[in-house]
């Protein structure tokens, strides 16, 4: 794997090797292309390793080309069914071939990792570094996890989830990851006697842990990409903060979801879900957290019928590899 930033220090801990994207040049690389090459997110493949590629494929003693995967951002938008798997024969001879993660069999499903490992031991002893601050949730509270970007109006949201709480006679414990925007004004709000919201604020956790906290809680807010599906795979409800595009282009991208993910759900459901989804009040959607959650594992089950990411990829390879 050839990356930059972060995925360069801590790719070893995973058994991957991970080299700096200059490695791509580095004879010893040049020497050993994949029979596999998956270029991601719109980074280009180095053009040393393009033309290293192309060597390969030329050689006498093998007339096989690597498969060449250009890895698409995740979309629930329709276009994606028929642009799955499509090649796109490059000038140089190669073949590349589009894979569109996706929520319906024509595409190519999403990624599942380990959560199963990591979130069937819920029922026991939870992470090392979530052991003390889930010790110190109250009774019989409700959990929220809350992973937003900057510009998400978290304010004024926890104050709706506060006054909605306090109507119910309930709690809830909210778990703050990676410093989230919330005021000083806030926060001293809630720390009082009266508040039915606690703020707990969490410091940096490894993904498997953060994977173990969606599973626990009874709402996540999520944003990106990765969360959001992680926040799927939880089977709970959840809030996606998806990333802001000057012309509005993520506005589109959110819709066809939504589409998507409460089509099979009850009328009543799927416009809260929808208001939701778009910061409106918990006082809308918190009489509802029951069927959103019913119907949130529905939809894990269906994204598990489908087939994950890491899986399907396996599968067009070897369907590859047969038709050679």
């Amino acid at each position: 794997m050839i990356a930059h930033g972060d995925a360069v220090r801590h790719g070893a801990s995973l058994g991957i090797e991970v080299l700096p994207w200059s490695g791509a040049e580095s004879p010893a690389v040049l020497a050993s292309v994949g029979d596999v090459v998956i270029e991601a997110f719109a980074c280009h493949l180095p053009t040393p390793y393009v033309e290293a590629m192309v060597q390969k494929t030329s050689q006498k003693a093998s007339s096989r080309q690597p498969i060449w995967i250009n890895l698409e951002y995740l979309t629930a938008e329709a276009w994606a069914d028929e642009m799955h798997l499509m090649p796109s024969p490059q000038n140089n001879g190669l073949n590349k071939y589009f894979y569109f993660p996706g929520f319906t069999p024509k595409t190519g499903g999403v990624l599942l990792g380990d959560w199963y490992e990591v979130t069937s031991s819920k029922e026991t002893a939870p992470p090392n570094s979530l052991s003390l601050v889930l010790q110190s949730c109250r009774p019989a509270s409700k959990k929220i996890s809350v992973f937003n970007y900057k510009q998400a109006p978290l304010d004024a949201w926890l104050d709706s989830v506060n006054q909605t709480a306090l109507a119910h006679g309930e709690m809830v414990d909210v778990f703050l990851c990676a410093e989230q925007n919330v005021s000083t004004e806030t926060q001293k709000a809630f720390s009082l006697a009266d508040s039915a919201v606690k703020l707990i604020q969490l410091p940096f956790i490894p993904q498997e842990d953060y994977d173990y906290l969606l599973s626990v809680c009874d709402i996540n807010l999520v944003r990106g990409e990765d969360s959001f599906v992680r926040a799927q795979w939880a089977g709970k409800p959840f809030i996606w903060d998806i990333y802001p595009q000057s012309d509005l282009a993520h506005e589109v991208k959110l819709n066809a979801f939504l589409e998507r993910y409460f089509e099979a759900s009850s009328a009543e459901l799927r416009s809260t879900g929808l208001a939701a989804m778009k910061w409106g009040p918990a006082s809308d959607w918190w009489p509802h957290l029951n069927a959103w959650t019913s119907h949130s594992e529905a939809w894990r089950h269906k994204l598990a019928s489908l087939g994950h990411l890491e899986g399907k990829i396996l599968d067009f390879v070897k369907s590859q590899e047969i038709s050679r």
